[in-house]
C-alpha cells in the first residue's frame, strides 16, 4: 500500500483575503471528504464548490493528501477550542466530580455529533494507506485533548484530592471510560446508549468509578 510521505505545510496565507479563502477551501474539503470518502474524493469537485482554481489549493495545501490533513486538524480544533477542558477556572479541589461530570458530558456531546463520527470514519478508513495523516489526526487531537485534561488531574493530585500520581494514564482511563462505549456504538451506525438506557447516567456512573479509583482517602 502507498504510504504518504511527511510534507512540508506551506506557509499561511499573507492576506486577509488569502485567509478566508483558505478557510472556504477547508469548509468545502471538509463536506466532500466526508461525503465520498479520501479515496473518491477530488481536488477538482473542491474548487467547484468554491470557486477559483487547483493552483489555489495547491498553493495551500500542496496537495491532496496536505488538503486532507489540514482539514483533519481544523477539526480537531475546533473540537479542542469547544471542550471547555477542566481546570479553566477551577481551584483544585472544586467539587471535582461535578467538574469531570461536566466534561464528560461536553466530550461525548461533541464526539457524537454526525459530522464528528463522520470524520472518524473517514480517518479510520484511510489510517492503513495514509499513517502519516493518521497520526497527524492523534497529534492534533486526542493527545493534545488527553495532556490537557491530565493537567486538571496532576493539578488536583498535587493538591492532595485525587491519587493519581502518573495523571497521564488517569486521563487515558478516563476518557476510555467515558468516550469508548456510546462512540463505538455510534461509528457502528447503532444509537450510542441500547433502548431504555440513559446516557447521562452511564457518564455519571463512569465518572464515579473514575473517582472510586483515584479519590484520596479522606481518613
Amino acid at each position: 500500500m502507498p504510504k504518504v510521505k511527511p510534507q512540508k505545510s506551506p506557509p499561511p496565507p499573507a492576506t486577509r483575503r488569502g485567509e478566508l479563502r483558505r478557510a472556504a477551501l477547508l469548509d468545502a474539503a471538509r463536506e466532500i471528504f466526508l461525503e465520498h470518502g479520501y479515496a473518491n474524493a477530488s481536488i477538482d469537485e473542491v474548487v467547484q464548490r468554491v470557486g477559483g482554481s487547483k493552483a489555489t489549493v495547491y498553493q495551500y495545501f500542496g496537495s491532496k493528501e496536505g488538503l486532507f490533513g489540514e482539514m483533519i486538524a481544523a477539526q480537531c480544533q475546533q473540537l479542542l477550542d469547544s471542550a471547555e477542558f477542566p481546570g479553566r477556572g477551577s481551584a483544585p479541589g472544586a467539587d471535582v466530580e461535578q467538574v469531570l461530570l461536566q466534561f464528560a458530558r461536553r466530550v461525548v456531546q461533541l464526539f457524537l455529533a454526525p459530522g464528528r463520527i463522520a470524520m472518524h470514519r473517514a480517518m479510520i478508513a484511510e489510517a492503513d494507506r495514509f499513517p502519516e495523516l493518521a497520526e497527524r489526526f492523534y497529534e492534533a487531537g486526542p493527545k493534545r485533548g488527553l495532556a490537557l485534561l491530565a493537567g486538571y488531574l496532576s493539578d488536583q493530585h498535587e493538591a492532595g484530592v485525587l491519587d493519581c500520581p502518573r495523571a497521564d494514564w488517569s486521563a487515558v482511563q478516563f476518557m476510555n471510560l467515558v468516550r469508548t462505549y456510546p462512540m463505538f456504538r455510534a461509528l457502528h451506525g447503532m444509537p450510542p446508549m441500547p433502548e431504555g438506557e440513559s446516557l447521562d447516567e452511564f457518564l455519571q456512573y463512569s465518572v464515579r468509578l473514575f473517582l472510586n479509583g483515584c479519590r484520596r482517602s479522606q481518613s
